[in-house]
This record gives structure tokens, sequence and C-alpha cells, in this order.
């Protein structure tokens, strides 16, 4: 019982710590384009890391993946 128990939660944090990827800013855009990606951006609850750091300094919009729970619109 005890090791079912540690393996339902190792696979628990392992689903919730995946990796997900996601827009985390839209890059050059006009205005009302921008305003509306801030109203449907997704919000990562953990850790961030942008994948594209030098192609966002472009203009590129930013692709990151989240490490814990991701909430909001996904792209």
């Amino acid at each position: 019982m005890k090791k079912t128990l540690i393996v339902v939660i190792v696979i628990a944090v392992v689903v919730v710590i995946w990796p997900k990827p996601f827009t985390s800013s839209p890059g050059f855009v006009s205005a009302e384009t921008y305003a509306q990606f801030e109203a449907t951006k997704p919000t990562c609850y953990g850790y961030t890391y942008l994948t594209n750091r030098e192609a966002t300094f472009a203009d590129a919009p930013g692709r990151s993946l989240c490490f814990g729970i991701l909430t909001g619109s996904q792209k």
C-alpha cells in the first residue's frame, strides 16, 4: 500500500512539473492585438524558461516552457 501511494505521488509531481510550452509575449504587434493578447495570456505558476531569448531581441514572439502549473489560454 505504501509503495503504491509513493508511486502515485511521484507520478502526480512529475505531471505537474512536466514542461508545458506557451507563448509568453506577442512580439511586435498592433495595439489592438497586444490588448487581446494581454487579456488572454497564459500564466505560469512555477519556473518559466524563455527558449528563444535572442529572437525576442528582433521583436519575435516569446516562446517559453512552464515548469509548474500553466493557466489560461495556451498557444
